[in-house]
């Protein structure tokens, strides 16, 4: 059994004539630190000037810790322009200024993702971790993320939205999602952690937050499958606060959001390792020398139909019971039933936003022979390619009773105890036949 960490951020860089987001720092500093939260405030020099005071107690008191962020950031981009070497002394200054007004924090956490440069210039300036990453999400906010991994991942440096080969910057998710809906319904950011997404599309209110509870325990239950995983969660702190500066929300939606955080957390905490950004940071990069596969088998979770006004355009499903993979090569989605993927998106193309990584040509898997005998088993599976790709095959069933054994080609294997057989390989073009074999335990 891995370990389910939850982490909490919060973009507190915001400042307007000599004021910042204090008041929303302290209705979200009072709502989760009786949870044992460890806040992670994502800061300006201006802003952590104006809140070194409150910040300073929070971390003696409850481990709350500070991350920078990038020059200019608005929403999650920030300044892209200038050569890199202006990148970083830009970025630098900004750093140092963090710094200066909180000399405690040790700073390792960048946010604001979205440069090209962007691991380059953490690189330099010895960042470990970069948060703010949207899985599958397109335009929203001006970030489009589609193809890359969910929850932490090693980036490579010419290409943040794919793994690197090795060990470099962790890649950290803005906010989690509910991956299953993410995906089929291409609208991730209805089905995300941040509160105030599910209180504006319907799905939760106030302490009715069944839906929220299904996602928690979603993450909970692919802890049996993976050493660790990450369960982010974001909340801006002017977006819980009136202030003519940036005026958000009304009062009556700021306390519905501290309402709905609160339960959340009570419903995930008695299972859940509460970390800084700095500290899950850590945790990977301590237990990993590359990007760890990841094995997510997830259930639909029913829901409210959303709001049409947020959600406009929208099918809410049902859908399918659907098992995401990805590792450093590839990342691919599977529907209930089915053995090949409905989505691979290969790490070996390259990035844009048409195909997202995605193989335009998902070959499909056919069974030449499945032979049980009296404790062992034995299954050819045919594939017939266009061209090279990562692939996948996921046999639906019971095969708690075994394991994988003699598979020629096999890249990595896995059984989920009574849910699932996986098998990872790579086609070569033309036909590719895969014989595997399963010995009784």
């Amino acid at each position: 059994m891995g370990e389910l960490i939850y982490t909490f951020a919060s973009i507190a860089s915001r400042h307007n004539q000599g004021e910042t987001c204090i008041h929303g720092m302290r209705l979200l500093a009072e709502t989760l630190h009786p949870l044992g939260v460890k806040i992670t405030w994502i800061m300006s020099p201006e802003s952590a000037r104006l809140a070194a005071r409150e910040v300073t107690e929070w971390h003696n008191a409850h481990g709350d810790d500070v991350a920078v962020a990038q020059p200019g950031l608005s929403l999650n981009t920030g300044d892209h322009t200038g050569s890199l070497e202006e990148k970083i002394a830009r970025f630098a200054k900004v750093k140092e200024g963090v710094h200066q007004a909180l000399p405690w924090a040790d700073l390792t956490i960048a946010a604001g993702h979205t440069d090209p440069d962007i691991v380059r210039v953490c690189d330099a300036l010895g960042f470990e971790g970069l948060w703010g990453f949207c899985w599958e999400q397109t335009e929203v906010d001006d970030i489009t993320d589609r193809g890359c991994p969910w929850g932490f991942y090693f980036m490579d440096p010419a290409d943040r939205l794919r793994p690197a080969q090795g060990k470099s910057v962790v890649a950290m998710e803005w906010t989690a999602r509910d991956l299953l809906n993410s995906f089929h319904s291409g609208n991730p950011c209805l089905y995300s952690s941040d509160p105030n997404d599910v209180a504006r599309g319907g799905l939760c209110s106030w302490e009715q937050i069944d839906y929220y509870k299904g996602l928690a325990d979603n993450y909970l239950r692919n802890t049996r499958y993976n050493d660790q995983v990450f369960l982010l969660q974001h909340q801006e702190a002017h977006e819980m606060e009136r202030h003519e500066g940036w005026l958000c929300y009304t009062e009556e939606d700021i306390r519905e959001s501290a309402v709905i955080l609160r339960e959340f957390v009570k419903h995930l905490q008695p299972h859940a390792r509460m970390l800084s950004l700095a500290d899950a940071a850590r945790a990977y990069r301590s237990r990993n020398m590359h990007t760890a596969s990841s094995y997510m088998l997830w259930d639909y979770i029913p829901h409210p139909r959303p709001n049409p006004s947020y959600a406009w355009n929208l099918c809410p499903g049902p859908w399918p019971r659907t098992f995401l993979y990805y590792d450093r090569g590839a990342q691919m989605i599977f529907v209930d039933g089915q053995v090949q993927p409905v989505c691979i998106r290969n790490y070996q193309r390259a990035w844009d936003d048409l195909r997202f990584y995605a193989e335009p040509v998902i070959p499909r898997a056919r069974l030449l022979s499945n032979t049980q005998f009296t404790w062992s088993r034995e299954i050819e599976i045919s594939v017939d390619s266009p061209c090279a790709m990562p692939y996948g095959c996921t046999l639906w069933g019971d095969y708690s009773l075994y394991q994988i054994v003699d598979t020629p080609g096999l890249i990595e294997g896995k059984i989920l105890p009574h849910e699932l057989l996986f098998l990872r390989f790579d086609l070569r073009p033309g036909q590719n036949r895969f014989h595997v074999r399963l010995q009784g335990k």
